[in-house]
């Protein structure tokens, strides 16, 4: 039975390999490797609450607004409970949804483009479209600027980007003038001119059909309907499929303490919409096949911060393995769209066959259908917020109690869980969505979603195992956030080769493809 061996994962945020045992041309067994140390909870303790935002924001440079945001509703969560926080003003609420917006609107195009586009360009896979070439091509190009276009709005109220400096305890520190929100008007609506009306999407799904281009319906929309036609044309939509289970922390809080994106649960063709505290007491981490001691897993708040194994038998990656009541479950853009039972024009039902299907086709789907709903949200949003208005009401670290944020990345779940005592962080967790789509297995041996997704794929080309890489690539994984890489003294130099998809056949030990590592 050849074992075949991608490493690294390109086009990918941090480190990943995958192992497939392939039987007569089909995966019968995939393991996904987190090939960092997990180490930035441990950073965080003995500091004071404030502190945590601050740090947990630099686990990785593309997911950086959503981990200080979780962070902050950790700490303001446990500062709540101990009875000397109200609550953030009006304005910063509206602040911190229309920053957390463009920034998941931002990361859309990264993926789309980036990460996921040239798996279906000319240049890589032969499809004739060249526009979503790498580096080259124009679609390519656009989206480059449409994604720095994004960034500097951010960066009107956020300070910088990444890693905001204006996300504060108690709101933000920044106030919203009149100037600042023209000026992130003025580049959202670049990005929108390049996307194009969401309503002209049925024409353009006629003009890509027909091999028509038509610029003044939008550049951006033409390039993902194509990229969308393209998938659909190499099957995604029947390869990479998932056990349909999905889960959503919910986001984007209203004035009435509500959330615009409820939390939700959906099994078995049931969908349901827990309590934060429903949520919150049936999560637990598995460290079964993960190189921490066995006190590092269980319920997030009771258990270690992470302590290292890496002689401990059976293990195989540096993530933990995240269960909702023992499951393993699937989040991202499409377990949100299915828990608020949105479907924008049927894209889902009918190019991906079944709106609620988990399918490498359908969760590029989501991600454009929520690109188009970002991009109407955020400008109705600008209409909203009072220039120069109260953004803080102040923060004291002087508190004991616990809490724990819940929040969405562009890329599903996040969760960050914090213990304080006196002022200080006695424990802290991070649960990020890459963990729950792409962990290893249980304790049970259940895989991940993504190891599920994979085994019984077929393998056509063992040197260039493309589907393969296109399903963990519709994931969106990011193993920064993951595995929070801490190194001791030292200089390290990695050299990488090639630039494209590496993969060995080998038939037994595990080698590590054109991946060389020095210590000095």
């Amino acid at each position: 039975m050849p074992e075949i061996e991608i490493d690294p994962t390109t086009r990918i945020e941090g480190h990943h390999s995958t192992t497939l045992q392939v039987d007569d041309g089909v995966v019968t067994e995939a393991k996904s490797h987190m090939d960092m140390f997990r180490g930035m909870e441990m950073v965080v303790l003995d500091r004071p609450p404030s502190d945590a935002p601050v740090f947990t924001q630099r686990v990785c440079g593309v997911c950086f607004t959503v981990h200080r945001m979780s962070s902050l509703l950790a700490i303001e969560n446990a500062a709540k409970r101990a009875g000397v926080f109200d609550g953030v003003p009006e304005t910063a609420r509206q602040m911190r949804n229309l920053l957390e917006r463009i920034a998941t609107l931002w990361n859309h195009a990264v993926h789309m483009f980036a990460l996921v586009g040239p798996d279906y360009s000319d240049a890589v896979a032969g499809t004739g479209l060249e526009r979503l070439d790498p580096m080259e091509g124009e679609g390519y190009k656009r989206a480059l600027e449409a994604q720095r276009e994004l960034l500097q709005g951010f960066a009107e109220f956020g300070g910088k980007a990444p890693h905001p400096l204006t996300y504060a305890p108690g709101g933000m520190s920044a106030t919203p003038t009149a100037g600042k929100l023209q000026n992130i008007r003025d580049q959202v609506e670049f990005v929108s001119d390049w996307l194009g009306p969401t309503d002209a999407v049925p024409e353009v799904i006629e003009n890509v059909r027909n091999d028509e281009f038509d610029p003044d319906l939008g550049e951006g929309l033409h390039d993902i309907v194509s990229l969308l036609f393209a998938a659909k044309e190499a099957g995604a939509d029947d390869f990479g499929v998932g056990p349909g289970r999905y889960y959503c922390n919910g986001i984007y809080p209203d004035g009435d303490g509500n959330r615009e994106i409820p939390p939700g649960i959906y099994v078995d063709g049931e969908l349901s919409h827990p309590d934060k505290a429903d949520i919150t007491s049936a999560i637990s981490e598995s460290t079964a096949r993960s190189w921490y001691t066995d006190d590092s897993g269980g319920h997030p708040m009771e258990e270690s911060p992470p302590k290292p194994d890496p002689e401990k038998e059976g293990a195989y990656s540096w993530g933990k393995a995240p269960r909702y009541d023992g499951m393993n479950m699937e989040t991202g853009s499409l377990a949100r769209l299915i828990v608020t039972e949105r479907d924008p024009f049927d894209l889902r039902a009918t190019l991906g066959g079944d709106p609620t299907k988990s399918s490498t086709l359908n969760r590029l789907i989501a991600r454009a259908q929520e690109s188009l709903l970002l991009r109407d949200q955020i400008l109705d949003l600008l209409g909203d917020i009072e220039p120069d208005s109260t953004v803080n009401h102040g923060w004291t670290d002087d508190f004991s109690g616990e809490g724990v944020g819940l929040w969405e990345a562009s890329r599903g779940a996040l969760s960050h869980w914090v213990k304080i005592e006196d002022g200080t962080i006695t424990n802290y967790q991070i649960i990020t969505p890459t963990l729950w789509n792409l962990g290893p297995r249980d304790e049970s041996g259940i895989p991940s979603i993504f190891e599920g997704a994979v085994e019984g794929m077929a393998v056509e080309d063992y040197e260039n195992p493309i589907n393969v890489m296109r399903t963990v690539r519709s994931f969106d994984p990011c193993l920064a956030c993951s595995v929070h890489v801490e190194s001791p003294a030292g200089t390290y130099s990695e050299e990488v080769t090639p630039a494209s998809p590496a993969s060995v056949a080998t038939g037994g030990d595990r080698p590590y493809a054109g991946q060389e590592v020095d210590e000095q």
